[in-house]
């Protein structure tokens, strides 16, 4: 889940880059000769083609979420979210070649951290990514209490006490700047719930189609005949530093009033839900700035492709999150169960369902919880210690699509064209104009 109030976000962003007011190498706030990937008309494309030569399997979507949550450390509110899955499943792998990608400058990575290391770290983190590596200290105390402030707020402000140089206690106040992405990884089916609230969940498949194809690629590699070409990441690099060299930049999205009038309003929480949406489109606009038209005052002008990158990605989670549908984990988990109560009347227990669904013990216990959680199975058993007695519970919904095809938004946009040869980031935007509220908010649910 990701939640930051994005309700009043307007269709024009302003974007402050991590260099905001220095000075840059070109009199426009970047490079004059953008790097080659900036050319490259489909880049989430070519990041996932040049991971999978370099060993990664399946598992495009996260990559190219994690790739947009990283990139939009550029942004006034970078994106956060949790990589969610069973253990083994490749959670740390697909993260840790994501990394690869950005300098070390875009992002802290941790294995961990105590409660107030946030607090009295002295890492720089405005405009950078945290990046830690297990969430399950996560769950409580004022460790995710600072956590929570420094996404919401956009820095940390924290009041302690020391002893002064008499020894007498006196109270001071640390601030670090923000703003400040974060992306964990985890094994939970939720984290504490209001830090929660404040991550936008990326699933990662625990399918026995995708264990097939991890274990046949490691085979292949283990007899000379798979995939594993080093992977060059010097021009990924190059990208990330040329748009971290942009002062600042204006976003405007044509079709947004479009897009409003077409999504129902199924669910409260979609005025913010909303404004997160129109987040994503952004940051793959700034990352495709190369091939995005201008407009008379230098703004970018975000295609419908860059929202049809973005549907790709999260429609699926956005209805889920609103729970207008129900994540295909969970739906298979309640049919199996479904079907087997006819030979389990009293009630299903696990090890049916893991016999049925061919999964581990730990993936169905995992799946079993999580339809659970939403209300779509009970556990009929009274008796502490005993194996399960799973029964239907609530009947799920029919699967909504909530988002809009790109399709329907045709004609609401300017076509796409890039820079003339030898150009660069258009003129500076004037910094003086005002931007929308980016209070907390929601956003997505988890979707296994």
């Amino acid at each position: 889940m990701f939640e930051h109030n994005y309700s009043d976000y307007s269709p024009e962003i302003q974007v402050t880059g991590p260099a905001a007011g220095g000075a840059s190498p070109s009199g426009n706030g970047a490079t004059v000769q953008p790097p080659e990937l900036a050319r490259e008309p489909r880049i989430l494309d070519r990041m996932v083609s040049e991971l999978e030569r370099d060993g990664l399997v399946g598992e495009q979507r996260a990559a190219k979420l994690i790739y947009l949550v990283l990139t939009s450390n550029l942004l006034d509110r970078p994106i956060c979210a949790v990589v969610k899955g069973p253990s083994s499943t490749g959670k740390s792998f697909v993260t840790e070649r994501v990394l690869s990608l950005f300098p070390a400058s875009a992002f802290y990575r941790l294995s961990g951290m105590s409660e107030r290391a946030l607090a009295y770290g002295e890492e720089p983190l405005e405009h950078r990514t945290l990046v830690i590596e297990e969430a399950a200290g996560l769950t409580s105390g004022a460790g995710a209490y600072l956590l929570r402030s420094l996404i919401s707020e956009g820095r940390l402000r924290y009041e302690t006490v020391d002893h002064d140089n008499d020894g007498r206690l006196k109270s001071r106040v640390i601030e670090r700047p923000g703003p400040t992405g974060l992306l964990v990884t985890t094994t939970a089916l939720n984290l504490e719930p209001e830090l929660e609230t404040r991550l936008f969940s990326i699933p990662i498949t625990d399918n026995p189609e995708q264990t097939r194809s991890v274990m046949q690629a490691m085979a292949a590699k283990a007899v000379g005949t798979g995939k594993g070409a080093s992977l060059d990441v010097r021009p990924w690099h190059d990208l990330q530093n040329w748009l971290g060299e942009i002062d600042e930049f204006w976003v405007v999205i044509p079709y947004a009033e479009a897009l409003a009038k077409a999504i129902p309003p199924v669910a409260v929480r979609l005025r913010r839900d909303f404004g997160a949406l129109l987040g994503l489109i952004k940051t793959h606009a700034i990352l495709h700035q190369y091939q995005r038209d201008r407009d008379a005052e230098g703004r970018i002008m975000a295609t419908v492709e860059d929202y049809a990158v973005v549907h790709e990605l999260v429609a699926d989670l956005v209805s889920a999150g609103v729970e207008a549908s129900v994540p295909p984990t969970v739906r298979e988990t309640v049919e199996a169960v479904k079907k087997l109560k006819k030979s389990w009347p009293t009630g299903v227990p696990q090890s049916a369902v893991r016999n049925h669904l061919r999964l581990d013990r730990g993936t169905v216990s995992r799946r079993i919880n999580h339809a659970i959680t939403l209300g779509y199975l009970v556990d009929e058993q009274e008796k502490k210690g005993q194996p399960a007695k799973l029964a239907i519970g609530e009947p799920m919904p029919d699967q909504v699509e909530v988002l809009p095809r790109p399709d329907a938004l045709a004609g609401q946009c300017c076509s796409v064209a890039p820079f003339p040869e030898g150009e660069g980031v258009s003129e500076q935007s004037p910094t003086n104009a005002s931007t929308g509220s980016t209070e907390d908010g929601a956003f997505l649910d988890a979707a296994e």
